[in-house]
């Protein structure tokens, strides 16, 4: 349960409608090369959620995704995650290892009923012991510098969350490399560890998985 997971897998968990972006950027050039032929004119998207657990017996890990309902952040339910061992340990050398509890993006591909991962990403915004449901993946809505402020539209629900940002907020693009708080834009797509302090949201690490269309 708490070994390091193989990441070269096969997602045929049936909720497509939580894939619903398109284009795949080749996060892990060494993984996508194995399923180029079958990526070929299929639906692409991408999930992101926390690891729960690695069950290597069924090939298949666990992945909890953010609450969509409410008008409170939290845990939603589990995501099966199936994989092709034989593709895992083609790329074991070349992987960074997972561990329960890491933040993920994986990028995905439909085909037919099935939805399988071409590759996966570990996001810099991992927190070790994170609380529950102390993760929050959207789209920036609105910016608010005099306040500190980010108005995020969580993913799946569009509910707006009002996130405050301090000198502690580390920022990061999805390669991990370090960027400043306001580079960031209405539009951007990200994924953010926080805490809560005197009922506000504060973000502690925020990721930019994706720019606005407009710079």
């Amino acid at each position: 349960m708490g070994s390091p997971i193989r990441e070269g897998i096969s997602n045929v968990h049936p909720v497509a409608k939580r894939l619903h972006r398109w284009g795949v950027i080749a996060l892990l050039a060494c993984m996508t090369g194995g399923f180029a032929a079958a990526a070929v004119a299929q639906m692409q998207g991408r999930t992101v959620g926390t690891l729960q657990r690695h069950d290597p017996k069924q090939h298949r890990i666990v992945l909890s995704t953010d609450a969509a309902t409410g008008s409170e952040l939290g845990q939603g339910a589990p995501v099966n995650l199936y994989y092709d061992e034989a593709a895992a340990a083609r790329t074991r050398s070349t992987r960074p290892k997972l561990q329960p509890g890491d933040r993920l993006l994986l990028e995905t591909v439909a085909n037919g009923n099935r939805i399988e991962a071409v590759s996966v990403h570990k996001l810099a915004d991992t927190t070790p012991g994170q609380d529950w449901g102390r993760y929050l993946h959207g789209t920036i809505g609105d910016l608010v510098p005099r306040n500190s402020v980010l108005m995020v539209d969580q993913d799946g629900s569009r509910i707006r969350n009002r996130m405050k940002h301090d000198a502690q907020t580390t920022v990061y693009a999805l390669d991990g490399s370090p960027m400043r708080i306001d580079q960031l834009k209405v539009g951007d797509e990200v994924d953010m560890a926080y805490r809560v302090s005197n009922k506000d949201g504060i973000a502690t690490k925020i990721v930019l998985l994706r720019p606005s269309a407009v710079r």
